[in-house]
């Protein structure tokens, strides 16, 4: 029997999920807070969960700033991230913190307490577009130059390079428009959506 404990903010879904998993049989405790700071008021009350679903946005401290705090208090118990955020930073913000399992807002009950289950049983729970962003920047098996047309490739170096658009667009005789749009293609070839993840791709090649 598994003790749990659910950090949301929204009361009305922390109240449905909690009833949920109570009634199926596989949880001795569910505990609710609705903050990060609460949710350590119940901690120094003696309560020690084996696993806590973690929202991430919320009043106060966020899902990711509680972690070290966690690792200090309940150092067993294993954390899964449950979040509507799903950029690369923030998702490898969790998991170098410590989080176990990274799923997003969207998943049905049952989902959500298969992840649960597979992460208190050492699994590492992970939506499909989580794990996509794990994959493409652990194991990046294509050579981005080969990925990328030869203009593109140009205007990624000037974006690496710290050059505006207008300076990218003027470097290369095309417009500002002509730019983002190449941009565009760049993030959709490479399955990003910021400067920062295209950073960490050529720095990591």
């Amino acid at each position: 029997m598994i003790k749990l404990a659910i950090v949301e903010d929204e009361k009305e879904v922390c109240e449905t999920l909690a009833l949920f998993l109570r009634a199926s049989g596989q949880f001795s405790e569910v505990k609710e807070a609705h903050s990060v700071e609460e949710f350590i008021s119940i901690l120094d009350a003696g309560f020690y969960p084996d696993v806590v679903l973690q929202d991430i946005q919320l009043p106060g401290l966020s899902g990711i700033e509680a972690l070290p705090i966690y690792k200090t208090k309940i150092p067993n118990a294993k954390i899964l991230m449950n979040s509507v955020l799903q950029n690369s930073e923030t998702v490898f913000a969790a998991i170098c913190a410590g989080a176990l399992g990274y799923i997003e807002k969207g998943y049905s009950l049952e989902q959500i307490k298969d992840a649960i289950l597979n992460v208190y049983k050492g699994g590492s729970a992970m939506s499909p577009t989580i794990a996509r962003h794990v994959v493409n920047f652990f194991n990046p098996t294509k050579k981005i130059e080969e990925t990328l047309s030869d203009k593109e490739n140009e205007i990624a170096k000037g974006i690496l390079d710290g050059l505006s658009y207008k300076l990218i667009a003027d470097k290369h005789n095309i417009s500002i428009d002509t730019v983002r749009t190449h941009i565009t293609r760049i993030y959709r070839k490479l399955q990003i959506n910021s400067k920062g993840e295209l950073i960490s791709r050529f720095y990591k090649r």
